[in-house]
C-alpha cells in the first residue's frame, strides 16, 4: 500500500509541476492584492453557478484581503478536478474593496456517439472498435485518434478509399454534456481479382482459396485474412506440422482501389512426429509431459523444458537417478523426428528405518515423526521430499526460537535400489527476545506500536515474528497519515544468558511527515448526489490522510454497484503536511437488462390414472427477463422487474400434453440503502406467482416491505411486514385428506410482521471456503391486522463452512428447524387449527433432504394413505457434505442429509428423522456451481398405506450448493 500512496503522490507532485508553468502567469487580480474581498462569483461558459462543490475548491474568502497565494490555489483546485479546460479569477473594484469573478470554461464530457453518413459496415462493428481502443465515451481530445483506428478498420475491411473525420461536437449545457460525430464516407469496397496460391499446400489451390475466402469476386478483408491465415496455420499445426506457415506476399491494387491480385504463400514445412528411445513413458502422460500438440510449436526452448518435465516427473516415482538429455532433431525429406531418449535407472525406495536424524534435541518426538511421515520406510524415494523434510525441521527450529540452526541433508545410496536419508541438526543455543525497543518515535507511544504483534520480552526470538511486527508498525503509521514513515530493525546480536542467548530487538521508525486531508473534490457525478458519495467515504477534511481509510472508501463506492470506474488521488500542493483527495467517478448504465434460460430437472411425486402414487421425472423449461433502473433521482434508489415464466407437465394424469401447465414469477422491487436518515436499507416488493407443490397448485399475491440495517460486518437485523393471498386450486387430495384450513379456504389472506437477525462470516456467498452463517426468523399473522388465520412461525438455521487445508477441499454442515403454533379459531362455523399450505413445512429434494422425492418426506400424519404430503408445523433438516476437487473446475461430493416433517411442534423427535447417503459431481461455471447429486434413501420405507416401496435413489440435478 506504501508503494501504491507514492505512486500517487509522486503523480501528484508531477501534476503540480505541470501546471506550475500555467500558474506562473500573474492573473488579472494581481493588481487588487491586498484590498478586502466582497463578493466572489462562480461563472460556467458565462452562466452564475452555485454548485458548492465547485465554491469548496475556492480559497479567496471573503471579507479578507485579496491574496495571490490564495489565488493560485484556487487556480490549482480547479484544475485539479479535471472538469475544466481553462481557469480564469478576475477582479474588478466594487464598493469597499473588491469583487472576484472565476470565469470556468468546462471540459464537456461525451456522454453518446453518433455515425453519419451510409456506413458500409454495421454500426456495432464501429463501435466495438472504439470501445475496444478509447472506451464506449472517448473524450473530445481523442476525437482524431478515434477516427484514425476507424479509418483502418475500413481499411481492414476492404473500403480502401473510405475516409471517417471527426465533425464538430454537439455541445450541451447544465449539465456540460457532449455527443461525439463522425462522418463516414465509406467508398467503394475492393473486390478479389485474382488470387494465387504459393509453396507446398497440403491440399488443392482451390480447396485454400475456400478456406482463406479469397476466391474471385469475394471482397478484400485484409484484418479478417490476417484471422483466416493465422486459423490456417493452426489447422496444419494440429495435424503434425508444427513448423507450418502461411503469409500475404502480396495484393496488387489497380487504380481506382476496387481490385485485388492477391498471392498467398503456404508452407506446412515437415511432418513432426515425437518419439521415445530407451526406457517406456506411460502413454498417457506423454502428450502433457511434451506439450508439442498443446502448443503447436517444436520451439527448442519447448522441447528443453519437456526434458525437464520428463525427468521430474520420473524423479518423483522414485526413479532417483533418471536422466533425459535434450532431444534429438532429425529431419529426412519432409518428415521431422523428436527423439527423447529416456534413461529411468532404477527405482529407488527408501531404505528400512526411514529418514535418519542426527542432533535433534529440542524437537519433541510426535513434531519431527510427523514431519518425516513424507518420507517413510519402503516408499519411492523422492529428492524433492527430502529437500521438504530438511525445510519444515529448519522452520520448525526457527518458530522455536533456534535463530542459527543449521540443518543439512544428505540422501545415501546403500543397495543397488535403497537409499538412506540422512539429516544432520546443528540446533545452536536457544535465543530469547530480550528487550524491545522503539527509537524515532514521536506520535505513538511504544505500547500503542507493540500492542498488536504482542512482541514480548522473553519468547523465543522468531524473525518473521518480528517482521510481522515490523510491518504492523509501518501499516500503523500509513492508516494516520505518515505516508513515507519506514520502520526498519538492524539485525540483533545475540547474547548469551543462562538459558541460551538472548536477543535484544530495536525498531528504529523515520515516521515523516504526517499528511492530512485539506479538501476532498468530487467530480464525474453526473446524475448521482454528491451526498450519496460523501457518505461512503472513511476520509474527512481535516483529518489524516490514512491508507485504510482510502481502501475502505475505494471499498465501499465499489459496493454501491453504480460506477464503472472510480479512481481516488491525492494532491500535493507543494508542502507534504497537506493534500486535496479527488474522488473521480465514472457511472455506470443506469438501465440493466438481463434474460436468459434454462431446463429444470426434478423428480416429483404424482398421482396416476388409478389414483396411486408415482415418482416421475419433471422436465420444465424455463426463461426469465429481467430489466432493472438504478440510481433513480440521483440518490442511489432502484427499482426492478423480474419475470420467470417455465412450462411444466400437467398435473392431471389424463392429460397426456407434454407442457399442460405454465409456471410463472413476476416481481417488482424498489429499494433505498440508507433510508429513513440513513437507519437502514428499505425494500419493498410486489409479486405475483403460481407454481407446483406437491398435491396442489397455487396462484399467490403479494407486497411487503423490508428494513434491514447492518449492527456490523457480520451481523444483520430486519423487520418486514407482509400482505399475501394464496389460492390453491388442482387439489388432487381426497376431500377427507385435506386440513381443516384447506377445506375452509381455497383462497387465504394473510398479513403479518416478521423479524430476523443474522451473523454470516463466510469468505464468498456462492462457493465458501471457511466461515458461518447464522439465523433466525420469526413471524407472526393475525386477525387483528387483518389475517384471515393467526400463528406463529420461528425458522433457525445455522451452517459452516471449514477448508481442510487444500484449496476447494471443504467441509460443509448445516442444520435447520422449524416450528409453528397455529391459534385455534372458529372460522365460518368450523374449527380451524392449521397453518394454511403456503406456509407448513415441507422436505425432500435437492435443497433438503436428497435421496428422496420433493416434499415426500414426513411422518405418518403429514402424509395422506396414498403417500401425498400435507406439510406440517415443524421440521428438522441436517446436512453434511464433504466437497473436493477434482480437476480444474470439476469437483466431487459426499454427503449425509437427514430430517424430517412433523404435524405438530410436540411431536418433534430426533430419532424419527430419515436419512440419505450419496454422492455428486460439481461444475464451476461462471454462473455458479452445476450439481448432480445421486441420494441413496437409508431405510425404504412403503409410500403411504400403499404396497409401493420407496425408490432405491434418486437423481437430483441443480443450480448451486444444496446449502
Amino acid at each position: 500500500m506504501l508503494r501504491v500512496l507514492r505512486g500517487v503522490i509522486a503523480l501528484a507532485s508531477t501534476l503540480w509541476a505541470s501546471s506550475g508553468a500555467l500558474l506562473a502567469q500573474e492573473p488579472p487580480a494581481t493588481s487588487y492584492v491586498g484590498r478586502q474581498v466582497v463578493s466572489i462569483a462562480i461563472a460556467v461558459e458565462g452562466r452564475p453557478s452555485t454548485d458548492p462543490s465547485l465554491f469548496d475548491a475556492v480559497q479567496v474568502k471573503l471579507d479578507r484581503p485579496l491574496d495571490m497565494q490564495d489565488v493560485r490555489e484556487t487556480m490549482t483546485h480547479l484544475y485539479t478536478l479535471g472538469r475544466f479546460d481553462d481557469v480564469q479569477v478576475e477582479a474588478d473594484g466594487a464598493a469597499g474593496g473588491v469583487a472576484i469573478t472565476i470565469a470556468l470554461d468546462p471540459i464537456h464530457v461525451v456522454t453518446r456517439v453518433e455515425f453519419r453518413g451510409d456506413l458500409g459496415l454495421a454500426e456495432g462493428l464501429l463501435r466495438d472498435r472504439m470501445t475496444e481502443r478509447f472506451g464506449a465515451t472517448p473524450p473530445l481530445t481523442r476525437a482524431d485518434d478515434v477516427a484514425a483506428a476507424l479509418q483502418d478498420l475500413y481499411r481492414d475491411s476492404g473500403y480502401m478509399t473510405g475516409v471517417v473525420k471527426a465533425a464538430p461536437p454537439v455541445l450541451e449545457h447544465q449539465p456540460e454534456q457532449a455527443t461525439m460525430v463522425f462522418d463516414v464516407s465509406p467508398g467503394p469496397r475492393a473486390l478479389i481479382e485474382t488470387a494465387k496460391v504459393t509453396g507446398t499446400p497440403l491440399e488443392a489451390a482451390a480447396r485454400v482459396e475456400q478456406r482463406l475466402r479469397i476466391a474471385p469476386g469475394e471482397p478484400y478483408q485484409s484484418g479478417d485474412l490476417r484471422t483466416r491465415l493465422a486459423d490456417y496455420v493452426t489447422w496444419m499445426r494440429r495435424r503434425g506440422y508444427y513448423e507450418a506457415d502461411a503469409r500475404q506476399l502480396e495484393a496488387r491494387r489497380n487504380a481506382d482501389q476496387t481490385r485485388v491480385d492477391l498471392t498467398i504463400d503456404v508452407r506446412p514445412g515437415p511432418l513432426v512426429s515425437v518419439q521415445f528411445t530407451g526406457d517406456p513413458l506411460p502413454a498417457g502422460k506423454r502428450a502433457e509431459l511434451v506439450p508439442i500438440e498443446s502448443e503447436g510449436s517444436v520451439d527448442q526452448d519447448i522441447l528443453e523444458d519437456a526434458a525437464h518435465r520428463i525427468t521430474a516427473y520420473l524423479q518423483q516415482l522414485g526413479y532417483w537417478k533418471a536422466d533425459v538429455p535434450a532431444p534429438d532433431r532429425r529431419q529426412e525429406g519432409d518428415t521431422l523426428a523428436i527423439i527423447f531418449h529416456v534413461e529411468r535407472g532404477p527405482l529407488f525406495s527408501v531404505a528400512p528405518g526411514g529418514v535418519q536424524v542426527n542432533g535433534v534435541l529440542a524437537l519433541p518426538p510426535e513434531v519431527l515423526t510427523s514431519i518425516l511421515k513424507r518420507l517413510p520406510p519402503g516408499a519411492p524415494f523422492v529428492n524433492s521430499e527430502l529437500g521438504a523434510i530438511e525445510g519444515a525441521i529448519k522452520q520448525e527450529y526457527l518458530s522455536r526460537g533456534y535463530a542459527g540452526v543449521e540443518v543439512l541433508s544428505q540422501p545415501n545410496q546403500v543397495g543397488a535400489s535403497l537409499v538412506q536419508p540422512a539429516i544432520v541438526v546443528k540446533e545452536g543455543p536457544l535465543v530469547h527476545v530480550g528487550t524491545v525497543t522503539v527509537h524515532g518515535n514521536e506520535t505513538l507511544a511504544v505500547k500503542d506500536l507493540l500492542d498488536k504483534p504482542a512482541l514480548r520480552s522473553g519468547q523465543p526470538y522468531d524473525a518473521s515474528r518480528v517482521a510481522q511486527a515490523r510491518d504492523e508498525m509501518t501499516a500503523q503509521y500509513q492508516n494516520l497519515g505518515f505516508l513515507t514513515a519506514d520502520v526498519s530493525v538492524p539485525p540483533p546480536t545475540s547474547v548469551a544468558d543462562g538459558t541460551g542467548a538472548r536477543a535484544d530487538i530495536v525498531f528504529q521508525v523515520r515516521e515523516g511527515p504526517q499528511t492530512r486531508v485539506e479538501h476532498i473534490f468530487i467530480t464525474g457525478n453526473v446524475r448521482t448526489d454528491q451526498n450519496v458519495i460523501r457518505r461512503e467515504l472513511r476520509i474527512a477534511e481535516g483529518q489524516p490522510l490514512g491508507a485504510q481509510a482510502l481502501s475502505e472508501t475505494r471499498r465501499n463506492l465499489a459496493a454501491l454497484g453504480l460506477f464503472r470506474r472510480i479512481q481516488i488521488n491525492s494532491v500535493s500542493h507543494g508542502e507534504p503536511g497537506r493534500s486535496d483527495v479527488i474522488v473521480s467517478v465514472e457511472e455506470a448504465q443506469q438501465t440493466t437488462i438481463d434474460y436468459g434460460g434454462g431446463l429444470q430437472v426434478e423428480r416429483s411425486l404424482r398421482e396416476d390414472v388409478n389414483g396411486n402414487p408415482t415418482q416421475v421425472y419433471d422436465f420444465a423449461p424455463r426463461g426469465f427477463f429481467e430489466v432493472g433502473r438504478r440510481n433513480i433521482g440521483g440518490k442511489n434508489r432502484s427499482a426492478n422487474l423480474y419475470t420467470r415464466f417455465g412450462l411444466r407437465p400437467s398435473t392431471d394424469p389424463t392429460d397426456h400434453s407434454a407442457f399442460g401447465f405454465s409456471e410463472y414469477r413476476v416481481v417488482g422491487t424498489y429499494r433505498e440503502p440508507r433510508a429513513f436518515h440513513a437507519y437502514g436499507d428499505l425494500t419493498g416488493t410486489a409479486a405475483i406467482e403460481q407454481g407446483v407443490r406437491t398435491g396442489f397448485n397455487f396462484i399467490r399475491k403479494g407486497v411487503n416491505a423490508d428494513l434491514s440495517r447492518r449492527l456490523s460486518d457480520k451481523v444483520r437485523v430486519s423487520g418486514q411486514y407482509a400482505f399475501t393471498t394464496t389460492r390453491t386450486f388442482d387439489v388432487f387430495l381426497d376431500k377427507e385428506d385435506l386440513l381443516a384450513v384447506d377445506r375452509v379456504f381455497s383462497q387465504v389472506r394473510l398479513s403479518s410482521f416478521a423479524g430476523a437477525i443474522s451473523r454470516d462470516t463466510r469468505d464468498d456467498l456462492i462457493a465458501p471456503q471457511h466461515g458461518t452463517l447464522l439465523s433466525a426468523d420469526g413471524t407472526l399473522a393475525a386477525q387483528a391486522i387483518g389475517s384471515e388465520v393467526t400463528f406463529v412461525k420461528v425458522f433457525l438455521q445455522g451452517f459452516v463452512y471449514q477448508s481442510l487445508g487444500h484449496p476447494n477441499l471443504v467441509f460443509a454442515g448445516g442444520a435447520r428447524l422449524g416450528a409453528a403454533r397455529p391459534k385455534q379459531e372458529f372460522v365460518e362455523g368450523q374449527l380451524v387449527r392449521d397453518l394454511p399450505a403456503s406456509e407448513r413445512f415441507f422436505a425432500g429434494g435437492d435443497s433438503t433432504i436428497r435421496g428422496f422425492a420433493r416434499d415426500s418426506v414426513g411422518t405418518p400424519p403429514t402424509l395422506t394413505t396414498e403417500g401425498f404430503p400435507l406439510g406440517g408445523d415443524a421440521e428438522i433438516i441436517l446436512n453434511g457434505e464433504l466437497r473436493m476437487p477434482v480437476k480444474g473446475p470439476f469437483g466431487a461430493v459426499v454427503f449425509v442429509d437427514a430430517g424430517n416433517v412433523f404435524s405438530n411442534v410436540a411431536d418433534l423427535n430426533l430419532t424419527d428423522l430419515r436419512t440419505s447417503l450419496g454422492f455428486g459431481g460439481r461444475y464451476r461455471s461462471p454462473i455458479g456451481p452445476i450439481r448432480i447429486d445421486i441420494g441413496f434413501p437409508m431405510d425404504r420405507r412403503f409410500v403411504g398405506e400403499t404396497s409401493t416401496l420407496e425408490k432405491r435413489y434418486q437423481i437430483h440435478f441443480s443450480m448451486g450448493h444444496a446449502f
